[in-house]
């Protein structure tokens, strides 16, 4: 079991390793610098905006998969 989770791991290493490094990289260290970014995210919160966002794109993602899904199998027209 352990062979075959280094041999995923590998492989999803390689498969990352032919994407591109990210743009924003730069720009979120300069960011991250900022003194007054903390009472800003206080009033602001970010990171709940980003949970709140990848869980209902998640799920307009699911509902898009399962109405193609269920075109193929002829379950809705």
């Amino acid at each position: 079991m352990l062979d075959m989770k280094n041999i995923l791991d590998r492989f999803l290493q390689a498969v990352l390793s032919l994407f591109p490094l990210s743009p924003f990289r730069e720009t979120i260290n300069e960011l991250g610098s900022l003194p007054y970014l903390g009472y800003i995210n206080w009033f602001v919160p970010i990171g709940d905006f980003v949970k709140i966002g990848s869980v209902w794109l998640a799920a307009i993602a699911a509902y898009y998969a399962w109405s193609i899904i269920a075109r193929w199998i002829k379950l809705i027209s």
